[in-house]
């Protein structure tokens, strides 16, 4: 790492005091998504960040913040219909360069790069992604599994200075885990909860469960069917599943609150992710926090999560996945839960995760930015 001249505007650190950050977002999303409130708490709480919620005024504040920290700007871009998008596209690259002005460093935690179906992806594609990975100073990966493959698929980004530094636990929001009773000759369940997008292979799930024998198993599908581009040979699927068999399937096709979703989890024994592409997952470790197991499939992403956590925790889909090897996974898934069995998540305390964050931060501003 190399040290430069600082950006005009940029105030040199005195070394007392907490740093000054801007998140976008902070806590305003923790209704849906509890991670970034997790993060800047632990942040906070370390005594590292002074975090504030983004805003216009915020980039304008005196002092200036030091570290502009974001998550899905294309989220932002993508939800702008039409010519909406192009006003979007402005206003985020007006708000960069006035923080470039201000030397404010940007980093980016990449939760996700070029979102499978996302809305204006060709206009991301061309107009965003280029220009936006050029001009963050740092970025954060949640795996070594996501990092290579984001600089795989965008060069740009070996470049830039970058730390890994894992989806921390969501055990602070679930509580502490209390034995789960099985109800007696009861079939075990297999669970998919989330937003339901083609990528994810929803239809897979309910394939493989139907070549189990009726009554040897459960199966509950919950989250909201993208509107845009919705899951038609999941839809195809249920609208065939046998009168027999139609009591051991339950889908719900709406967003789950989340006391009510943590009660299904915990009601099932197995969560099952069958995701074609996949760069992080924070259903899986949402599901582990939760003291449930998970069959997913093979990817980088998922041999790093097993190598954390064990093989009893985190199982992959060998080939495609079929009705033995789901049945198989929910025995053994069953097994765990006759036990209260809990996985092992120290890799993902918030305590060191916000430590390791808030060192990122320095380097980013010792560094200037430099790799």
């Amino acid at each position: 790492m190399t040290t430069g001249a600082r950006a005009p505007g940029q105030q040199e650190r005195t070394g007392g005091g907490a740093m000054r950050v801007l998140a976008w977002p902070a806590r305003a999303n923790a209704a849906r998504n509890p991670f970034q409130s997790l993060l800047y708490g632990a942040l906070e709480g370390q005594g590292g960040a002074e975090v504030a919620e983004f805003s216009m005024r915020g980039l304008l504040a005196r002092p200036a913040p030091e570290i502009w920290h974001l998550h899905w700007p294309d989220v932002f871009l993508a939800a702008g219909k039409g010519w909406r998008f192009w006003p979007r596209l402005l206003a985020l690259r007006g708000a960069m360069a006035l923080a470039r002005v201000r030397g404010i460093k940007v980093v980016w935690t990449a939760h996700n790069l070029r979102r499978a179906e996302q809305q204006n992806g060709a206009r991301l594609e061309r107009w965003f992604w280029p220009w936006f990975l050029g001009r963050i100073d740092g970025v954060i990966f949640m795996t070594e599994a996501s990092a290579a493959q984001a600089r795989a698929e965008a060069p740009a980004l070996a470049r830039k200075l970058a730390a890994v530094i894992p989806h921390g636990s969501y055990a602070p929001v679930i509580g502490a885990l209390s034995p789960a009773p099985v109800e007696p000759g009861s079939a075990p369940q297999a669970i998919l909860f989330g937003s339901i997008s083609r990528y994810k292979n929803v239809w897979k799930l309910l394939a493989a469960f139907l070549e189990i024998p009726a009554g040897r198993a459960r199966l509950r599908i919950s989250g909201k069917m993208s509107l845009t581009i919705p899951d038609e040979r999941l839809l195809d699927l249920l609208a065939k599943v046998p009168q027999a068999r139609a009591g051991e399937v339950v889908f719900e096709d709406r967003f789950i609150p989340d006391a009510e979703l943590l009660e299904a989890i915990r009601a099932a024994d197995l969560v099952v992710l069958p995701y074609a592409d996949v760069l992080n997952s924070g259903v899986a470790i949402y599901a582990l926090s939760a003291g449930r197991p998970i069959l997913a499939s093979d990817a980088a992403l998922f041999r790093e999560l097993q190598g954390q956590v064990g093989g009893d925790w985190v199982r992959l889909i060998a080939g495609e996945l079929d009705g033995a090897q789901l049945e198989a996974a929910l025995s053994a898934a069953r097994a765990l839960r006759l036990r209260a069995a809990v996985p092992d998540m120290s890799a993902f305390d918030w305590t060191r995760i916000a430590q390791s964050t808030a060192a990122f931060y320095r380097a980013v501003l010792a560094g200037d930015g430099a790799r």
